[in-house]
């Protein structure tokens, strides 16, 4: 009896062991996959593509995280990047080119160009400025080419109002500019940005690396997307907000194209400068769209409206920040200026997103709430607010009754972080059912999820059954050896995956859809696995063989042989 019992809780003792494991290694793989890095193709694997048509990937790419990093550009390229970086901070401040404060208190020194007003680059740094000029018009015409195949050129036509002419994506123009930032001497506060999160106003932002202090980008899902491992020898690619939102917008290909928000990290305490080469793709101000969508609307929008409020705060500068007259200022100006580039016109920033303005008090404030009524953070409230809180969204300040007839407020999430949380309160986020796409945001979506969910539990239970009754065989008689051995494997693996599948939905936190895996568990038991020996695994994830009493296992090997 103590063997017995010892054996018992080795079994235990190793149980639980595994299960701490399989736990610690889920929250990493959920932690992970809250950052990625960017996707890097190389210049001949671009060239080879775009010039086969083989575009799936790269559309994908382009729609789900709107940025791509083009790798193994010419060794001259690659040198002329580091001797740009080196040369550049003394090189700019000789000359006294326009410099501008930052929101960290960093300092940016910038020579501007563009393409319909060249100007000359700095003699110190002209042979290294023209070798990258260079090169990015050959990524420059890849892209381009790229863009066109994606969206369809019928798509990507414009016009100008004081000529007629038909113009494309490949003819825009570009304005070009060599950023120098400084962190500014004494200052420590390292919190915050350089240069916020934003979405340019362009077509299309090309931009050489800086591994030092690399740039952040976010994708579609909101998800920080790193540059660090792009190395000098490529160049960045960032849609901009004026391909999807101005050139395509009414046309089924603006989809296709996410216009990515990026930052600079604050330079604080971090490097002494930072360089950076960017092109720009724009169109004149007085352009317009002269696709069909655009055409059957008789509605001329000039990119002049569009880039308005990048114009204002100065058209001399790819990410636009206002020249001050004093430090305090510019911070503020700055600061400003980024949001709202950031945010589009029916968005506003509340907890470190863009979220949606409510549509039923247009002429009444609005304040960014969690569930429980809390103001939550915004970039004018700092103090007193919820942070970390999936729940914020924005509301009539008049009046909290907007959210009572949605079943949630339309923000997905994998997991609720305070806990488990029961649907239907409008104020509160939406269930991500394992899928991205499966935003469970109506009550029908959640139903059908609730379903799915039992069903799923009594799969679990159905494919343990299976397994057991295969691997025993009493059933499939005629299968053996090889075939039957390959069976009982991939039922394994059916098992097992099926088994994470339900963990997962139990970590949501979502009230219904545990009691609902939970349902479909004991459903599935007592339909496939009531006469079962007793001892199997009680969680789904590590389902795998029974532990069968001596006794039951001698009878089933009697049987057998008898058979």
């Amino acid at each position: 009896k103590l063997i017995l019992l010892d054996s018992l809780l080795q079994e235990i003792k190793y149980r639980l062991t595994m299960w701490d494991k399989l736990v610690t290694v889920l929250m990493l793989l959920i932690t992970v996959s809250q950052s990625s890095n960017i996707y890097q193709i190389g210049l001949s694997e671009l060239s080879s593509l775009v010039n086969s048509n083989r575009l799936s990937s790269l559309s994908s790419i382009l729609s789900s995280q709107g940025s791509l990093a083009v790798t193994s550009l010419p060794k001259d390229y690659s040198q002329a990047v580091r001797n740009i970086k080196r040369s550049a901070p003394a090189c700019l401040e000789q000359l006294n080119y326009p410099q501008f404060y930052l929101p960290d208190g960093s300092q940016r020194r910038t020579f501007a160009s563009a393409s319909d007003e060249q100007e000359d680059y700095p003699d110190c740094i002209r042979e290294d400025s023209e070798t990258v000029a260079k090169h990015l018009d050959t990524v420059d015409v890849l892209i381009s080419r790229l863009i066109t195949d994606i969206a369809g050129p019928e798509n990507l036509v414009w016009k100008t109002q004081n000529d007629q002419k038909m113009r494309n994506f490949s003819t825009a123009l570009f304005k070009e500019h060599i950023h120098v930032y400084k962190p500014v001497e004494g200052l420590n506060d390292d919190s915050g940005y350089a240069a916020p999160f934003h979405t340019d106003n362009g077509l299309l932002l090309m931009i050489t690396p800086f591994q030092e202090h690399p740039l952040q980008m976010k994708n579609k899902m909101g998800e920080i997307v790193e540059t660090g491992e792009i190395g000098e020898d490529a160049v960045l690619i960032l849609l901009a907000s004026g391909l999807p939102q101005w050139l395509l917008r009414g046309t089924k290909s603006s989809s296709k194209f996410f216009p990515v928000p990026h930052a600079v990290p604050s330079l604080v305490n971090d490097v002494s400068s930072r360089t950076v080469f960017a092109r720009m793709k724009v169109v004149p101000m007085d352009a317009y769209p002269s696709n069909l969508a655009a055409e059957e609307k008789k509605d001329r929008n000039l990119f002049e409206q569009f880039f308005h409020d990048v114009k204002q705060a100065g058209s001399e500068e790819l990410c636009p920040i206002k020249k001050p007259a004093h430090q305090q200022l510019a911070l503020e100006s700055s600061w400003s200026a980024l949001k709202t580039d950031e945010c589009s016109h029916s968005q506003a920033y509340c907890w470190m997103n863009c979220l949606e303005l409510p549509t039923t008090c247009p002429q009444s404030p609005v304040q960014c709430s969690n569930s429980d009524s809390k103001p939550c953070c915004t970039d004018t409230v700092t103090e007193d607010c919820e942070a970390m809180d999936q729940s914020c969204h924005w509301e009539c300040q008049a009046s909290n009754d907007t959210t009572e007839d949605k079943f949630c407020n339309g923000y997905g999430t994998d997991m609720y972080m305070q806990g488990f949380t029961a649907s239907g309160n409008g104020k509160d986020a939406c269930v991500i059912l394992l899928f991205k796409s499966w935003v469970l945001d109506t009550r029908t979506k959640f139903g059908l999820g609730c379903v799915g969910v039992i069903l799923l539990g009594v799969a679990v239970e159905g494919m343990l059954c299976l397994r057991r009754q295969l691997q025993g065989r009493r059933i499939l008689l005629r299968i053996s050896g090889v075939t039957r051995r390959v069976s009982i494997v991939l039922l394994f693996g059916l098992n097992i995956a099926s088994g994470y599948l339900a963990m997962l939905v139990a970590m949501t936190y979502s009230v219904e859809l545990f009691i609902c895996m939970v349902i479909g568990l004991v459903v599935g038991h007592a339909i496939f696995n009531t006469e079962a020996a007793v001892g199997e695994s009680v969680d789904p994830c590590c389902a795998s063989q029974a532990i069968a009493h001596t006794n039951d296992a001698k009878q089933h090997e009697a049987e057998n042989m008898s058979a």
